[in-house]
């Protein structure tokens, strides 16, 4: 069964332009806006500080670029995720 969110997405046409920008990448990248970025999407604020957030975490990291996405498979393997 797919959980549908409760929240419904944010209007593209009232967004700032940097979001419907974002948006849009992600669109072009992976078919669709990931569902984090269109929650996030109705505080603009907000979704800037995780994106922040999360461009930091994934470029301050102790496991090295070549076997990074190495490890995240195994993870999504081990975790029963289809990854």
């Amino acid at each position: 069964m797919h959980q549908v969110s409760r929240l419904a997405p944010p209007d593209p046409d009232r967004l700032p332009a940097a979001v419907r920008t974002l948006l849009a990448a992600e669109t072009g990248r992976f078919g669709a806006p990931l569902n984090t970025t269109t929650v996030l999407a109705h505080h603009p604020a907000v979704l800037a500080a995780y994106k922040a957030w999360s461009k930091a975490m994934s470029e301050t990291t102790l496991i090295p670029a070549t076997l990074r996405y190495l490890v995240y498979v195994r993870v999504a393997g081990l975790n029963g995720c289809p990854f």
